[in-house]
C-alpha cells in the first residue's frame, strides 16, 4: 500500500514495504491494551507490524528515505515489497539522486538491492559516518547483515557519509537523532509553510510518545533514545509538524499532541493511491 501527502513544494509517498502478525505479549510486556489501540488486529489478537519507506519529490529532484527490508524469507512475513510500489508511482529508479538511510538495521537497508543489482543506481546512498564506525565491527545478527549488504554499495561507489545535520535538498535536511543506532537520522522537511519530520526508528512504537523512556531491545543505547524521544517529542508537540514513522500502524503518519495534559500521538488520515 502507499500513501501520498502534500509536503509545500514537496510530495511525500508512504510505501509499505513489509508487513506481519505479531502477539502483542511478546513485544513489550509493560504495554496496555491501550498502548495497542492503533494497531488493527487480526481474529487471533494479534497485531499488524509494519515496515515503511519514503519517497520525496518536487518533480525535479526525487530522494528516498529508507529502502525497506527488502526480500527475505520469514515465516509469515509479507516483504520486499518497495520496488514494484515504487514503480507503480510512474517515477523511473535511475531519476532517484539520493537514498537517506536512518540507519543500518537490516529492515531499513535490505531493499537496497534486488536480484544483486542496487534497485537505485545512479543515487547517492548517505549514512551517518558514526553509523558504519559502529557496525562494520559488530559480530551480530545486525552487524552481520549490515556487512553483507552494505559490501555491494561499496563496490558500486555509490556510498557517501555524512557527519553531522545536512540538507540535502532545499528545505530538506538529515538531522542527526542518535540513539536507537550511534548514527541514526531522522529527516526534517520544512517547505511553503509545512513541517514534517520522517522519524525512521528513532521511535518503534507509538507508546513511546507518552512514555519516551520504554526502550526496546532493538535500541542500541536505551538512555539515549529515550532522552532523544523525549526531547524531538517534545519540540514538535503542539506545533502541526506532521510525524511519520516506519514501524507506527500504516501509514504511520500523524501529530504529536497534548490530550487532557499527556503528550501522545495522533494518527492522520493521508490519501491512500
Amino acid at each position: 500500500m502507499t500513501w501520498k501527502l502534500d509536503c509545500g513544494s514537496y510530495t511525500l509517498f508512504v510505501i509499505e514495504d513489509a508487513f506481519y502478525w505479531r502477539d502483542m505479549g511478546t513485544y513489550d510486556e509493560r504495554a496496555s491494551e491501550h498502548d495497542w489501540r492503533f494497531h488493527p488486529q487480526n481474529d487471533k489478537g494479534q497485531a499488524r507490524l509494519n515496515f515503511g519507506c519514503w519517497v520525496i519529490t518536487n518533480g525535479d529532484h526525487t530522494i528516498m528515505v529508507d529502502a525497506g527490508i527488502g526480500e527475505i524469507d520469514q515465516p509469515g512475513m509479507t516483504a520486499g515489497l518497495m520496488p514494484e510500489r515504487f514503480d507503480a508511482l510512474g517515477i523511473p529508479r535511475d531519476s532517484v539522486e539520493t537514498v537517506i538511510y536512518s540507519h543500518m538495521h537490516y529492515d531499513h537497508i535490505g531493499g537496497s538491492q534486488r536480484d544483486g543489482k542496487v534497485v537505485f543506481p545512479n543515487a547517492r546512498h548517505v549514512f551517518h559516518t558514526k553509523e558504519w564506525d559502529h557496525w562494520k565491527n559488530v559480530d551480530s545478527e545486525f552487524g552481520t547483515a549490515a556487512q553483507n549488504i552494505m559490501r555491494p554499495l561499496f563496490d558500486a561507489e555509490v556510498v557517501d557519509f555524512i557527519d553531522e545535520d545536512t540538507e540535502v535538498l532545499p528545505g530538506v535536511t538529515a538531522v542527526e537523532t542518535f540513539g536507537h543506532t550511534p548514527g541514526h537520522l531522522t529527516v526534517s522537511i520544512i517547505s511553503d509553510g509545512t513541517r514534517t519530520l520522517i522519524g525512521g526508528d528513532m521511535s518503534n512504537h507509538p507508546f513511546q510518545v507518552e512514555h519516551p523512556h520504554w526502550s526496546l531491545p532493538v535500541d542500541n543505547d536505551h538512555e539515549t533514545a529515550g532522552k532523544t524521544r523525549d526531547r524531538v517529542f517534545e519540540t514538535i508537540k503542539d506545533t502541526g509538524t506532521t510525524y511519520l514513522a516506519g514501524h507506527y500502524p500504516m501509514p504511520g503518519v500523524g501529530t504529536i499532541v497534548t490530550d487532557d495534559g499527556v503528550r501522545v500521538y495522533q494518527p492522520g488520515t493521508p490519501p491512500r493511491i
